[in-house]
């Protein structure tokens, strides 16, 4: 055999293996079964929660108004109240999420102040000025729907924010008048003498509004308890937009302090 022929002989014995081994390397290529993704070897928790919710908010009612049954003021007063209900979630990336609240919200308030006012003093058998309390009560109530925005800058804390409409449920305020110049003795004869009342009176808040809106924005953190079992401490503020009553210089606002108990989905 030439040198030529032998040249030739081997390059395409080469080739013929490289061929061969290409092949078998698609062959094997072609049945080997496709990795899953990380995903199904290692599903991520469900991003939908439900839970309940409850907790108190400490509220105060800046602006005044009159009670009509004792023609008496009632401003700046404070009070706590209930917060409970329930919360539904969806959180759409580590970032965003969004939740539905539907809660039961206390507003009720308390405001008392000191008069001086005319009394009868059987002993002197005339009327002297004697200290008096006047305390007013609010009992007032809403069922409130917030829809709100979540925001996670950090993992396990959020802010959220939105409005938040609701429908009147309670609205009555109450009144009473107290002797309080421990001077005098007091004539049970004349009011309750377990608390020295002399007079008191209820009835509903007058021009009461039906509907109120809210601006709420505040601030949570997430503790997990179990595999699927979130409890979650929030802080917020409601800004009022409306009114309590047909006198615009009456408002109720609040800070609520509410825990989240989310049981994902």
């Amino acid at each position: 055999m030439t040198p030529t022929r032998r040249i030739v002989l081997i390059v395409l014995m080469m080739l013929g293996s490289s061929v061969t081994t290409l092949h078998a390397q698609f062959r094997s290529d072609v049945g080997a079964p496709a990795a899953p993704p990380p995903g199904v070897l290692s599903p991520d928790p469900s991003q939908w929660w439900i839970g309940p919710q409850i907790g108190a908010s400490l509220t105060t009612h800046p602006g005044d108004f009159i009670t009509e049954f004792c023609n008496c003021a009632f401003e700046d007063g404070s009070g706590a109240g209930i917060a409970v209900g329930i919360e539904l979630g969806h959180k759409l990336s580590p970032l965003i999420g969004i939740a539905l609240k539907a809660m039961y919200n206390d507003f009720g308030a308390d405001y008392s102040y000191k008069i001086i006012q005319e009394t009868w003093v059987v002993e002197l058998n005339e009327f002297m000025p004697a200290e008096h309390e006047r305390r007013n009560r609010i009992d007032l109530g809403y069922f409130m729907l917030h829809p709100a925005l979540q925001i996670h800058p950090f993992s396990g804390l959020y802010v959220f924010l939105g409005p938040a409409v609701g429908i009147n449920t309670t609205g009555t305020t109450s009144y009473s008048l107290l002797m309080t110049d421990e001077r005098y003795m007091f004539d049970p004869a004349t009011g309750n003498a377990d608390d020295r009342t002399i007079e008191e009176d209820s009835g509903e808040i007058p021009g009461l509004e039906s509907l109120r809106l809210d601006f709420r924005f505040g601030a949570g953190a997430d503790f997990r308890l179990g595999r699927s079992f979130v409890i979650s401490p929030e802080v917020s503020y409601n800004l009022p937009l409306t009114t309590i009553s047909s006198d615009d210089n009456w408002k109720a606002q609040a800070i609520h302090l509410i825990a989240v108990f989310k049981f994902e989905l």
